[in-house]
């Protein structure tokens, strides 16, 4: 009688690869749902119509539940839980909800930390199975079965909040500037004129611009490209050919072009040329009211300072 216990009795090393094969087979299975359940949301968030949606994921659970018992039937050796059909049943959908909750969790942290799973739906997909692995081992028998897969859901848990925690908080500057390929030579500021403030700055691989703005003015905007990005047709002094509405340009000393707009939309600009760059200081109107400032700001010109730029990080960045 020993000696038949002893054979019908599994060897440690045999029970741990079932065990292993079980998991991995609840992975495979529940990557596969998840990119079904995903496509399923999908078609529910596109349907008006409430029937379509109620019969799409009443068969997408019922295949889910059916395709976990069928694979939980075959763990008998290793899920004496699976060996009566109450049990079976509830074993799968156990693991189907379950793994089901955390895959949900997985998406809506990946929405939060900016979409760097959706963007793969093979990692979509598999990082969704692994919660359904985690419940099956939740219910594999033996006392250090739950607490270890207590502890690796804490962990994925952990792992989740703190992505979306990282994600969430601004870039820093340098971050910001790499990830948007802007050139640092072309951040220039001039010292804001008198009763003038820097109040907002932007920029992009083209070129950078800086608000100055003054109570009762419509402000000053400084911009700052390399030499020849302007396409435009201009003669030998740089003044753009008239397209339409009147321009006229005039050297207004220390290297500066002023060129006046006329027409329905009325301005002028100073502009400087200096290493390779073309500053820009645009004042609305054709008085000369605010021509002082704006060369004020042309005869300041030096690198910005990252308080200046601190703006910056709080626009879009790309990813």
């Amino acid at each position: 009688m020993r000696r038949s216990g002893v054979n019908m009795r599994m060897t440690p090393k045999n029970e741990a690869g079932l065990v292993i094969a079980h998991l991995a087979a609840v992975w495979f299975i529940g990557s596969v749902l998840t990119g079904l359940q995903f496509y399923a949301v999908m078609i529910a968030l596109f349907t008006d119509n409430t029937a379509i949606v109620a019969v799409v994921l009443a068969l997408v659970i019922s295949l889910a539940v059916a395709a976990f018992a069928g694979l939980g039937a075959m763990a008998h050796p290793i899920m004496p839980v699976t060996r009566q059909a109450r049990g079976l049943w509830r074993w799968a959908s156990g693991v189907y909800g379950l793994g089901t909750a955390g895959a949900l969790g997985t998406i809506v942290t990946d929405v939060q930390a900016d979409h760097h799973l959706l963007e793969n739906s093979s990692l979509l997909y598999l990082a969704g199975g692994i919660w359904y692995a985690v419940a099956a081992a939740f219910f594999l028998p033996g006392a250090r079965a739950k607490p270890a897969a207590l502890g690796v859901a804490t962990a994925l848990v952990a792992g989740a909040a703190y992505a979306a925690w990282a994600a969430a908080q601004p870039p820093t500057l340098d971050e910001w500037l790499t990830a948007n390929g802007v050139d640092r030579a072309l951040l220039r500021v001039g010292d804001p004129p008198p009763g003038y403030t820097l109040e907002s700055v932007g920029a992009s691989e083209d070129g950078f611009g800086a608000a100055y703005e003054r109570s009762g003015s419509a402000g000053l905007h400084l911009g700052v490209a390399r030499a020849g990005h302007d396409t435009r047709r201009a003669d030998s002094r740089g003044c753009p050919v008239p397209f339409g509405d009147p321009i006229h340009c005039t050297d207004d000393g220390g290297g500066r072009l002023l060129v006046t707009y006329q027409g329905g939309y009325e301005r002028q600009e100073l502009r400087l040329r200096r290493t390779g760059l073309v500053h820009t200081v645009t004042v609305q109107g054709t008085g000369a009211t605010d021509l002082p400032a704006a060369r004020h700001i042309l005869s300041t010109l030096r690198p910005a300072s990252d308080t200046e730029l601190a703006g910056l990080v709080e626009l879009p960045m790309r990813r």
